[in-house]
């Protein structure tokens, strides 16, 4: 079988600035200027959302978004024992571990926040590139909106450079190039569903450890 090479015409899609409008909705090819900070500190590049909201502007991000930065394997070893029902106390604990807990609440907190329209664009923007057929002009907000539609429920944390690049180093599957090709909304949310879960368990192990109690002294 002769290797596949990217379209760069496909690819324009997700590199070139046009956008087509029909009705009151715009639709934009992912690669607008002019994005937030917190999108661009997000990993998502620049982009605009597939679609405007009906009766408003376009979709905003959270504020203050940033790559989600998971907590230490120490940290996680914790959350663990604690989920397998290990007794501990603050006294089992190190005490920077445990100074690191609010820290770790905080951030989970942040990225279990839903995603939005912008953030599923700027991240399938960056994935544009590294796939042989990314979606052409004709098709790209359709693309993205359907994504978007189907992995709405997956929070904007899972969204980050690890899961992109998890997508293309997947090997072949029975000879077919996964990782060099876009996804469907579904393979996309399977793909997302351990980063999403990997989040829901930080939120959970870090509730369950600030809710430990000293031990008491007799």
């Amino acid at each position: 079988m002769h290797p596949t090479h990217p379209n760069p015409a496909k690819q324009a899609a997700f590199m070139a600035p046009p956008a087509a409008s029909v009705g009151n909705t715009v639709h934009a090819n992912l690669a607008q200027p002019g994005l937030a900070p917190s999108v661009q500190a997000h990993g998502g590049g620049t982009a605009v959302p597939c679609s405007s909201r009906a009766g408003g502007g376009p979709a905003q991000p959270p504020q203050g978004v940033a790559p989600y930065q998971p907590p230490s394997p120490a940290l996680r070893a914790v959350f663990a024992a604690r989920a397998a029902q290990v007794p501990l106390t603050r006294q089992d604990l190190p005490p920077a571990l445990l100074e690191s807990v609010p820290h770790c609440w905080a951030a989970a907190q942040a990225a279990s926040q839903p995603v939005t329209e912008l953030h599923v664009a700027a991240w399938l923007k960056k994935l544009g590139p590294l796939v042989t057929n990314p979606p052409g002009p004709a098709t790209a907000a359709a693309q993205c909106r359907a994504i978007y539609e189907v992995c709405a429920d997956i929070p904007c944390g899972a969204w980050g450079h690890a899961a992109r690049l998890a997508w293309v180093r997947q090997p072949p599957r029975q000879g077919y190039p996964v990782g060099a090709r876009w996804p469907s909304p579904n393979e996309l949310r399977t793909h997302l569903q351990p980063f999403a879960n990997a989040i829901a368990q930080d939120v959970a192990g870090c509730k369950a450890l600030m809710a430990l109690h000293p031990l008491q002294e007799h």
